[in-house]
């Protein structure tokens, strides 16, 4: 694939013809919009559209921030429709709720030549994601300082003289590292390793620490084995780690009844594609667990009867429909509705389940 760029600024920067289709996907939400309300022509109104459980999803520190430099908002809901500011001195993120909020300001600002800070109020969600922007901004020429919590942006972005390689999504590869542990198999992840900058490669410690085997080789990520005993983690580095762990951790269980588990960090979960903590411990309870959940904490522990099967619904969110997959794998009888929801970011799921044992499901 060729891409050919186009300068930044109010005269001659980006001008859609007409509305922009976001799907369902979060992050080119927040990127788009960052990135269109910063670079983009100024001389017409621009509007994304989104569709499915992203229609009914906000960016409201996104949305303020760019407000508060003088971009212009005719609505803060989908259909969004804004109408671009050329590059502000400086722009202050509040509260925000994602760390893609952060890389989106960070990827507009960086096609500018000036040196830009984003000041950043508040607690920064999972950090990973935000050095990972970091390192490949520098990739591309340009450079942010990071001083506590002001990010200084300064480009203009080039294009790399030489080719180099994307990892793969290491939040679907720690999916399938605990289908693995869950159905007794082995796995070997390639790509991402111990230095990759994501910070969903800890699912191998994590996986360690419920007593599975798993280690990173010079390969990739290894795991196997099923999960012996509970354990009490912080995600919130990698919040989209606690679904499939919600499952180690349920199979753990069943393995050895006081192996309670805790997890923290889940702040941002909430506000995904469903309210996550709420659907995970819904289902759990369905199944038979105990869960003690707060808004960004989850406590699973042995209830007084022997868990069973249930019709577990994902309510559109394909992490979700994950989750439920591989507790399937731990409790005979799951039955996922909406199962197609993973259509968003692993078409052929339930048919890689399969070769791990699991019954297909009907997407319903």
């Amino acid at each position: 694939m060729r891409i050919t760029g186009r300068p930044p600024g109010p005269h001659r920067g980006l001008a859609p013809r007409g509305p922009l289709e976001l799907g369902e996907s979060g992050t080119l939400a927040r990127f788009a919009t960052a990135v269109l309300a910063l670079c983009a022509s100024t001389e017409a109104t621009i509007e994304l559209v989104a569709s499915g459980s992203l229609a009914n999803r906000r960016s409201d520190a996104l949305i303020d921030a760019l407000a508060a430099s003088g971009v212009e908002f005719a609505s803060r809901t989908f259909p969004l429709r804004l109408r671009p500011l050329g590059p502000p001195s400086s722009i202050d993120l509040i509260a925000p709720r994602s760390s893609q909020e952060l890389s989106g300001l960070m990827l507009a600002l960086a096609a500018y030549p000036d040196e830009i800070e984003v000041r950043v109020s508040g607690p920064l969600p999972s950090p990973p994601y935000v050095a990972m922007t970091i390192a490949l901004l520098a990739r591309f020429g340009a450079r942010v300082d990071v001083r506590g919590s002001t990010y200084t942006v300064k480009g203009p972005l080039r294009a790399p003289t030489d080719p180099f390689e994307i990892e793969p999504d290491a939040s679907l590869a720690a999916v399938a590292l605990c289908a693995a542990c869950l159905g007794g198999g082995e796995l070997v992840a390639t790509g991402p390793g111990a230095k990759s900058l994501q910070g969903d490669v800890r699912i191998v410690e994590h996986l360690a620490a419920f007593g599975c085997r798993a280690s990173f080789e010079p390969d990739g990520l290894h795991a196997s084995g099923r999960p012996t005993r509970g354990a009490q983690l912080d995600l919130a580095g990698e919040p989209d780690l606690a679904p499939p762990l919600v499952a180690v951790a349920a199979a753990a269980l069943l393995a050895r009844p006081s192996a309670t588990s805790e997890f923290t960090g889940l702040g941002t979960l909430p506000g995904k594609e469903s309210s996550r903590i709420e659907v995970l411990a819904n289902g759990l309870r369905s199944l038979g667990f105990e869960v003690a959940s707060t808004a960004s904490t989850l406590r699973l522990s042995r209830g007084p009867s022997t868990p069973r099967g249930a019709r577990l619904d994902a309510h559109g969110d394909h992490r979700m429909a994950f989750a439920f997959g591989l507790l399937g794998l731990a409790v005979p009888g799951v039955e996922v509705a909406g199962a197609n929801a993973v259509a968003k970011s692993w078409p052929s799921f339930w048919r890689d389940l399969e070769r791990l044992g699991a019954v297909p499901l009907e997407a319903r």
